[in-house]
C-alpha cells in the first residue's frame, strides 16, 4: 500500500476549495451470518411448462387421468402425474368424480406462470455492519491485510450467534433476500434461535480528511470520505455518510500526527518576517474535552441555563424532544440571552408540529430569538450549493462549543434506556472565531 499514491490518484478528485490533509486506513467491523431461511420461490422454468401443458389440456376439456396420459404420451405410473396432485395442493386444481378441474386460482396461472411459488428451505448469508447495525447484501469484495491497527470498534457486541444479533431485523432480511434474489423469490421466515454461522471480521478502507485551503477556512468545514479498496479507490457513499456523523472524533482516534482544532498556522508578514503562531494540541485537556452521550446531554442543558449573552443551536431535526427544553430557552429569553436556532435539511427535513409551533412562538414573544430554517435561508440567499445542514453544534457565549453525533433537539432518551452509542467534543478554544464561522459560512447576521 502506497499512500504516495492514494494522494497522488485522489488529489485530482478533490473537491473544490479542499485539500487532503491526511490519509488513514482503517478497518471497519462486519458480521457475517448464515441462516437457515423459509422461502417461497418460482419453480424452474421447465416445471412451470409442465404445470401450463396440464392446465391448458385440462382447459381444453382433456380432463380425466386416462386422457391426459394418452394425450401427454405418458404411462399411468410416471412420476410427472403427481405434479397434478402437487397443482391440487396449491388450489390451482381440483378433482371431482375422477375428473380434473381448473380453479381460479388456476385461471390466473394459465395467463401468468410466474404467480406460482414454492415453500422451501434453504442456507441465506448476508452480513450485518456492526457499527450500524444495518443488513448487508452479500454483494462487495473483502479485503483485510491484518496489518491495518487503525479498527473501528463495533458498536454490536453481542455473543456469538446471539439472536439478539437479528431481532427487529425481518423487514431488512425480506428485502435483502428479494434484493439477492432480484425479485424471484420471497423470504417467509426464519429462526433466529438457529443462527448457523456468525463471525466478526472486518474490511480495510481508506479514510481521506480533507481541510478547507486557506483562503476558504473561514468559510467551509473540514470533511472526511471513506474509500474503496480498489484499483479507482471509488467513493463508499454508505459509509461516508454514517462515519461523517462522527468526525472529527474518529479522526482523534486514529491520527498519529499533532493535531490542532483549528489546522492551520497563522502567517504574518510583516518586514518580510513570517511569525509563525501554533495551535494548541488535542493534548490540552483544560482547552478540549470528550463527552459521553449522558455527559453531552447535560451540558446542552446546562450551556441554555447558564448562557450569559448568546447561544447557538444547529440541529438538523426539531422533534418532540426539543418541547423539553422550551421553559429553560424562554428563561434564558427573559433573562436577555440572545438564541440562535438553525434546523432543517432538504430531502429530510421532517419535524414535529407541536415543537415548531412552540419555537415559532417564541420568535413572535422574543426579539432576542432566531429561527432559522436553512434550506429556505439558502435558497433566498442564493446558496444553490446548501440545502440544509447535518450539523450538530452549540456554541455558548464566547465559552465552549460543542460539535459531535449528538442531535440537540431530536434526542429523546433518558439515562438507562437504551440507545445508540453518541460522542461529542466541547471545546474551548477560539469560540470566538468558530461563531464567525458560522455567521461567515451560512451569511446570517450577528446576534
Amino acid at each position: 500500500m502506497d499512500i504516495k499514491e492514494i494522494y497522488k490518484k485522489l488529489e485530482d478528485q478533490c473537491p473544490s476549495n479542499y485539500r487532503i490533509n491526511e490519509i488513514i486506513p482503517i478497518a471497519y467491523p462486519y458480521r457475517k451470518v448464515v441462516i437457515n431461511a423459509m422461502v417461497n420461490k418460482s419453480p424452474e422454468e421447465s416445471i412451470q411448462q409442465v404445470y401450463a401443458i396440464f392446465i391448458k389440456a385440462i382447459k381444453s376439456g382433456i380432463n380425466t387421468e386416462s386422457e391426459l396420459t394418452h394425450f401427454l404420451g405418458l404411462d399411468k405410473d410416471d412420476f410427472i402425474l403427481r405434479e397434478l396432485y402437487f397443482l391440487r395442493e396449491r388450489g390451482y386444481l381440483d378433482f371431482i368424480s375422477n375428473e380434473w378441474m381448473i380453479t381460479e386460482s388456476g385461471e390466473e396461472f394459465s395467463k401468468d406462470n410466474s404467480i406460482l411459488k414454492i415453500l422451501s428451505e434453504e442456507e441465506f448469508e448476508f452480513y450485518i455492519d456492526a457499527y450500524s447495525d444495518e443488513v448487508l447484501q452479500n454483494d462487495f469484495s473483502f479485503y483485510n491485510d491484518y496489518n491495518v491497527q487503525n479498527k473501528i470498534q463495533p458498536k454490536i457486541k453481542f455473543k456469538n450467534k446471539s439472536p439478539e444479533l437479528l431481532k427487529g431485523k425481518s423487514e431488512q432480511l425480506g428485502d435483502i433476500y428479494k434484493k439477492d434474489k432480484a425479485g424471484k423469490a420471497f423470504l417467509v421466515d426464519y429462526d433466529e434461535n438457529e443462527i448457523k454461522f456468525d463471525k466478526e471480521v472486518f474490511n480495510d478502507y481508506f479514510l481521506i480528511e480533507y481541510i478547507p485551503t486557506r483562503e476558504k477556512e473561514n468559510e467551509l468545514e473540514p470533511r472526511i470520505e471513506i474509500r474503496n479498496r480498489n484499483k479507482e479507490y471509488s467513493l463508499n457513499k454508505r459509509l461516508t455518510k454514517i462515519l461523517s456523523q462522527e468526525y472529527p472524533n474518529i479522526i482523534y482516534d486514529f491520527t498519529d500526527s499533532e493535531r490542532a482544532i483549528v489546522a492551520n498556522i497563522e502567517l504574518d508578514i510583516k518586514n518580510n518576517e513570517i511569525v509563525f503562531e501554533k495551535i494548541p494540541t488535542l493534548e490540552n485537556k483544560a482547552q478540549i474535552e470528550t463527552l459521553s452521550i449522558w455527559e453531552t446531554k447535560a451540558k446542552f442543558i446546562e450551556a441554555i441555563q447558564n448562557s450569559k449573552e448568546k447561544l447557538l443551536i444547529e440541529s438538523p431535526w426539531i422533534k418532540r424532544a426539543a418541547l423539553n427544553y422550551i421553559p429553560e430557552l424562554e428563561t434564558a429569553l427573559k433573562r436577555k440571552v440572545n438564541i440562535m436556532v438553525l434546523y432543517g435539511i432538504e430531502g429530510n427535513d421532517e419535524h414535529d408540529f407541536k415543537a415548531i409551533r412552540e419555537m415559532e412562538r417564541l420568535v413572535q414573544n422574543y426579539k432576542n430569538f432566531k429561527l432559522i430554517h436553512l434550506p429556505t435561508h439558502f435558497e433566498s440567499t442564493g446558496n444553490k450549493n446548501m440545502v440544509g445542514s447535518h450539523k450538530k453544534l452549540v456554541i455558548k457565549d464566547n465559552e465552549y462549543y460543542i460539535h459531535g453525533s449528538f442531535n440537540f433537539l431530536s434526542f429523546n432518551k433518558n439515562e438507562g434506556q437504551k440507545v445508540a452509542n453518541e460522542e461529542t467534543l466541547l471545546i474551548s478554544l477560539d469560540v470566538s472565531k468558530k461563531w464567525t464561522q458560522v455567521f461567515n459560512q451560512y451569511k446570517i447576521d450577528k446576534i
